[in-house]
Order: structure tokens, then sequence, then C-alpha cells
């Protein structure tokens, strides 16, 4: 294959693993689902790094912890080491193939669709395309010296552990959605109107959030729901919690996978959790993509202390692709909820007490439902008009996604507990709804999580939806 039409197929391929096409759901009404529950505080076999300071813990129930902790590059080093066979299948064709089977639910395998594309030797052209972008962040500072000490950690544990891996490959893992959806939004986003219309038009298709606080919930407590929809077929095998005490910054924890340093779910010590959800705008910066999403969320994990904290870095940190950011206090004296709406350009915070102004419904803005001040939910569409006018549309799957969970918190409004925060977050556990099909032994679309920003406690689903819930206390 010749390399450019590999890279207009592969890169075509790459984008389908973020955007599908509107589909319809077999209804079915939602079912009371049985929980079971595996602690991450009670391991029962532990591994240590050769340093002794970092362990990958394992429960009763096959569930893992990374422990991390140290300067930069001891952090990495431990990942890596640790974690050294998962490193090297997550930064590796094997995630990348396997993502693009299963979105687009290919029957093959992920070595049959590689010799499709090139091979080895095709993967490489499209990564070197990419990384250029990646790069070009590096080069200009954008991306913290730690991070990138971090990772060349990750990747020298990993080696040494008999576990070959390139620093631009774990690299890749950790931007690289950044640098596909920069090219990829701009290209789709005038469509988007025409969604709802046309089987033939990609839209896109990943997570939920909520966060419940002061009088939604039954004692005043912080919930936050992340649902990190993001469509596998590698990652639900190696999923699990890492966490992380660095020299400097907070001790905070991620629901994420081996070779990630970013994180699109967690909490730290000091109350705060933060998302991050997928939105398409025009406004994206082609090659120019800042700090990257996932790198940005863990930058606010290790250094915010405060909401307002948490804030500002995500307004202030240069960023070349529009996202949405759930951020949430449970314990500082700022404690309440938003969602930060950023494109490439622009920023705007809708926090939990925001209402639209009455006008916006005349330009088309989606209209907003939170009605309650310590309330917020967000899936995959701006709701402040300035951010709305960037050149995108609130397509019907995010519409629907956000009135169903909004309508189970606002039936939950009041009376709101851990049981039934998980509950709602998991709101899309087959066959509920018929969204994903009946089978509830199927891999979940990476994880659904429900932090206690008050008390620092965790509960999260990843692996199968038949798995134990994992648990974790601060």
């Amino acid at each position: 294959m010749q390399p450019m039409r590999f890279f207009v197929v592969f890169t075509f391929a790459l984008l389908l693993l973020c955007i599908t096409a509107c589909e319809e759901y077999d209804w079915v009404d939602p079912q009371v689902h049985e929980y079971s529950f595996s602690s991450l505080n009670a391991l029962t076999d532990i591994t240590y790094a050769p340093d002794g300071k970092g362990y990958l813990g394992v429960s009763n129930e096959g569930k893992k912890l990374l422990h991390v902790e140290g300067a930069p590059y001891e952090m990495g080093y431990q990942h890596g080491y640790l974690c050294a066979e998962e490193v090297s299948r997550m930064a590796s064709y094997e995630f990348w193939c396997g993502l693009i089977i299963h979105m687009a639910k290919l029957d093959m395998s992920p070595e049959q669709l590689l010799a499709q594309v090139g091979g080895e030797k095709g993967v490489n052209f499209l990564v070197d395309l990419l990384y250029v972008a990646v790069d070009k962040s590096i080069k200009n500072g954008e991306i913290p010296d730690e991070f990138l000490d971090e990772v060349q950690g990750i990747v020298d544990g990993a080696n040494d552990a008999g576990y070959p891996v390139a620093f631009k490959s774990v690299m890749m893992n950790n931007m690289a959605f950044d640098a596909i959806l920069g090219i990829g939004y701009p290209i789709i986003a005038p469509f988007l109107p025409f969604a709802s219309e046309s089987m033939l038009v990609p839209v896109p298709h990943a997570c939920n959030a909520f966060v419940a606080t002061g009088d939604a919930t039954a004692d005043g407590r912080t919930l936050m729901g992340r649902d990190f929809m993001f469509p596998n077929g590698t990652y639900y095998k190696y999923g699990l919690l890492i966490e992380c005490v660095p020299d400097t910054g907070n001790r905070f924890v991620s629901v994420m996978a081996p070779s990630f340093v970013g994180t699109a779910a967690g909490m730290n010590e000091k109350g705060i959790g933060i998302g991050i959800d997928m939105v398409p705008a025009f406004d994206c910066k082609i090659g120019k993509i800042g700090m990257g999403g996932l790198l940005l969320n863990r930058y606010v994990l290790q250094y915010a202390d405060e909401l307002s904290q948490g804030i500002s870095i995500l307004t202030s940190k240069e960023i070349g692709v529009s996202w949405l950011f759930p951020i949430a206090d449970g314990q500082g004296a700022e404690q309440g909820s938003a969602t930060v709406e950023v494109s490439a350009s622009m920023n705007r915070v809708r926090y939990d007490d925001y209402k639209q102004p009455y006008w916006s419904s005349w330009m088309g803005t989606p209209s907003q439902g939170e009605t309650k001040p310590d309330l917020i939910v967000t899936t995959n569409h701006y709701l402040t008009p300035a951010m709305y006018y960037t050149v995108t549309d609130a397509i019907p799957d995010s519409t629907w996604r956000y009135d169903i969970l909004l309508e189970l918190c606002l039936l939950s409004y009041g009376h709101m507990d851990p049981d039934m925060g998980r509950a709602i977050i998991d709101f899309l556990h087959p066959p509920n709804y018929g969204y994903y099909g009946e089978d509830p032994d199927q891999p979940v679309e990476s994880s659904v999580s429900l932090f206690d920003l008050t008390n620092l406690s965790l509960s999260s689903l990843y692996g199968r939806y038949s798995d134990p819930w994992v648990t974790y206390q601060f």
C-alpha cells in the first residue's frame, strides 16, 4: 500500500474510534442490577518495584492497584517495570487495531488488520505523521518536563523488565486523540446538523458525567459520576487504578490503564475530581495541541487544591482541541462543581448554578435541563451559547443521554447516596435501553466510576460488566 494512501485510510479508521453513526437502539426498560465489590484496600498479592517504593497489588477478585511514588522518573520507572507487559501491549498495534476492530465491528484479528494496513511499517508511518504535533508541543515547552520524565521512566522500566517499548509510542497513547481530533473535528463539525438525517454522517459518541452536592445528596456530600465511554478491544483487559504520590503536588488516584500518565477520570486528596468528554467543534488547531486533554486532567489533579485553581488551569493552558471538562470539589472552601467548555481559542465555565440566557433557545442552543443550583450533568455538547456557536451541534445521541441522566439525577434529588449515584452513572449497563445490547458479560467501554469527593472514596467498574466494582478509600 502506498504511504499516502495508507495514511488516508488508516487516519479515517482511527477517527472511527471516537465517532460513530447515529443508531437506533432496541428499547429495553432499565433493569435493577446486583453489584458485587472488590476492595483495593485489601490486597492479597503485592509485588514491589526494584526501589521498594512502588508496588502492584492484586485483590482476591483479581483487580489491580498500581502504586507509584517519588520523583517523576521514579514513578514512571515503577509503572513501567511493574506493568511491563501491559505497557507494551497498550503502546502497540494491539491497542489501536483492537480499537478499530471493535468500533467498526470488523471480523478480523488485530494481526489481520495490521496486515491490511501495511504492517508495522505502515503503522509507524502514521505514528510519525501524527507525532509531528506531539513533538511540536514538546519543543514548545507545552508539556511539563516532569511528565516527559515520567514517560521516559515508563519506557525504561518496561524495557528493563524485558518488554521493549518506545518513548514515541507511550507519548502517542497520551496525546494521539488530540492529534487526531484536531484534524477530524474541523472536517466533521459543519456536517453535524445533518447527522440525524443521514447514516453517512459520523458523530461523536463518548462520555457522561454528573455532579451532585449540597441539597442534591442525602447528607450534603459531593458525588461525581463518570462514565468513560471509550470504545475498545484491548483497554478492558488491562484497566486498573493508578495511585500516584508525587514528590510535589497532591496524591491522586486515576482510573486508567498502564502506559497512561494522563487520565480520563480521577480524584485527588484535596477532594478534586475531574473527567473529560468529547465535543466536536470547528474551532481546533491542526498540529497545535498544547498539553492535550489527558495530561491537562493529570495536571489539575496534581496541582489544584480548590475548584477555582482547577478551573484556572483548564482555562489558561494551551489546548488545540475542543473538550468538556467536568470538575468538582468536595472538601475545599469552594465546594461545588462546573463543566469547563473549551475550544482552541475560547472557553466558558458552566458552574452548577449556571442558567442559560433566555434568548439562547432562539439561536438554537440546546436547552439546559438543570434547574437546581447543586446539580450538573454533562454529555457531549456545549450548553453555553458562546461555545455552541463555534460551529458545532448537539447530536441526538448526546442530548438523549443528557436527558436520561438528568432525569435519573432529579428523581434521586435530595436523597442521593453512593449506592444511588453508582446506579445512576451506570445507567447504560446492558441491557438497559438496548444501548449496548443484551450481553451482561461484555467488556465495559472503558470505565464507569463514582467518586465520593467529600469522603475521598471511589468505586469503579471496568473489565467486564459482570465483574465486581472496585472500591478504594484514601
